[in-house]
């Protein structure tokens, strides 16, 4: 059968579906043609799939940061405790007595300071902290603020995202760094460093002598992966399980080298504020970001895991850390804020900080009312998740610490005596209902009943 012309001309300038969709919304928008047209234009030349990706991402992509070994303790130096940034209280486990203000507008409290990143943000998208969970000091990877119905929120979350395409669908960055396991979870990719996540794009077979170094051969090859994978993922029967992670695993050797695409350049450093000055652990957390943003961008992923700083600050405020290192950690946590708003999704052509959920957790968040030493001891053993959420949730604290009590929320959304596992069950299926874009039946195999549209979340929008 004789290719059409629009076959061929496809054929020449080797367009991937993710370059076409690209250029037909931006000519689009040039010529003054709807999104509604342009996506009806698409379904008719190139068929629903390529319509739907263009049209709308259903799930959000994850970027999950774990702070082991205490150093959650810096996060509190961000976003600190509402009794603490009000206490103007020099002996508080805060930096910048008597400077923090509050965020006007947000749903619950959220007070920052001077070293405070995306302040911004508008307030509905500013974060969400939830006091959740228990104390798990000297952990690099806590339990108590990730288990959620005997499964793992990293791997729920990656069950919700298999709904969207991706060359490997989650990567974890440093040595025993792991998801864990839930229904329909994926297997994740494993690598040492930010720049792994490079070398894993950085097919071999595409390079000189490489078996799909012929444009052409890489086109087929493209083609039948991404056909079985989306048979697999159509299949139900459990003995697909096996053949879609071998199928994940063999992903790297793609007809197309990335390396160029996603190395971290010397721009991006200096976007992200990174200098020879910049301490080790804040700049390989800054290069994390820079490659997730490219890697998101191109669509090779759904999910990045990574471990942070675990530098135990016991003595940051003696030391004088706390003068050098938030203002590190703001500059690369602005820089990946930025590059998400002004980066656009190379499927549906809106900013990837429309559509990614990030968290950060840990095993302690350390004393916030006594900065000698800063203790490991938290008051009632608690614990505390914070999350961006692109809006979905509600913003400010859900739970309240003070000097003399601590209070978690119920399953009404008021504050309540604290329990550290049903905080943590919220918690886990507020960053689940975030992932899942507000859609509360989503996430029901794995919340056992817990509502958090209109409570916790902001109610989906139809």
């Amino acid at each position: 059968m004789a290719k059409s012309p629009t076959s061929k001309r496809d054929e020449k300038h080797e367009l991937t579906r993710r370059a076409l969709i690209k250029w037909t919304v931006a000519t689009g928008a040039a010529l003054g043609v709807s999104r509604s047209r342009v996506y009806e234009i698409l379904e008719k030349t190139a068929g629903k799939g390529v319509a739907y990706a263009a049209s709308s991402q259903p799930i959000n992509r994850t970027f999950d940061i774990e702070f082991g070994n205490g150093s959650l303790a810096w996060m509190m130096l961000f976003w600190p405790l509402p009794a603490v940034a009000q206490a103007n209280n020099a002996a508080f486990s805060y930096h910048k007595p008597g400077m923090a203000t509050a965020i006007a507008g947000t749903d619950k409290p959220l007070y920052v300071g001077p070293d405070t990143p995306w302040t911004d943000l508008p307030a509905q998208r500013q974060i969400t902290a939830f006091v959740c969970g228990n104390n798990e000091t000297h952990t690099n990877f806590a339990q108590s603020t990730t288990q959620i119905g005997g499964a793992n929120l990293l791997a729920a979350s990656s069950a919700l995202q298999s709904a969207l395409s991706a060359t490997i669908p989650t990567i974890t960055v440093g040595q025993g760094t792991s998801i864990g396991t839930a229904p329909g979870s994926t297997t994740a990719a494993n690598v040492a460093t930010a720049d792994g996540m490079v070398d894993l794009f950085n097919s071999a077979a595409s390079q000189m002598g490489g078996l799909l170094v012929n444009s052409d051969d890489a086109t087929l090859y493209r083609a039948h992966y991404q056909a079985f994978i989306q048979l697999n993922r159509a299949a139900t029967r459990p003995t697909t399980r096996t053949a879609y992670t071998t199928a994940t695993s063999a992903a790297q050797f793609l007809g197309t080298n990335r390396r160029d695409q996603l190395a971290v350049k010397d721009a991006d450093l200096t976007r992200y504020g990174i200098t020879a000055g910049t301490r080790a652990s804040v700049a390989a957390l800054g290069r994390t970001m820079i490659i997730a943003v490219k890697a998101f961008k191109l669509g090779l992923t759904n999910s990045i895991v990574v471990p942070a700083m675990r530098d135990d600050p016991h003595g940051a405020f003696d030391a004088g850390d706390v003068n050098t290192v938030p203002p590190q950690l703001k500059s690369v946590f602005n820089g990946f804020m930025a590059d998400l708003r002004t980066t656009l999704d190379d499927n549906t052509q809106k900013p990837l900080a429309d559509n990614i959920v990030i968290t950060m957790k840990g095993d302690t968040y350390k004393n916030p009312f006594n900065k000698n030493g800063w203790g490991d001891n938290t008051p009632q053993n608690s614990n505390i998740v914070f999350v961006y959420s692109a809006g979905q949730l509600y913003s400010g604290w859900q739970g309240d610490v003070t000097a003399n009590a601590v209070q978690g929320v119920g399953a009404d959304g008021k504050l309540t005596a604290y329990n550290g596992a049903n905080t943590a069950k919220i918690a886990m299926s507020s960053v689940l209902y975030a992932v899942a874009q507000g859609d509360d039946r989503a996430i029901q195999n794995f919340v056992g009943g817990t509502t958090v549209s209109g409570i916790f979340g902001r109610p989906k929008q139809t």
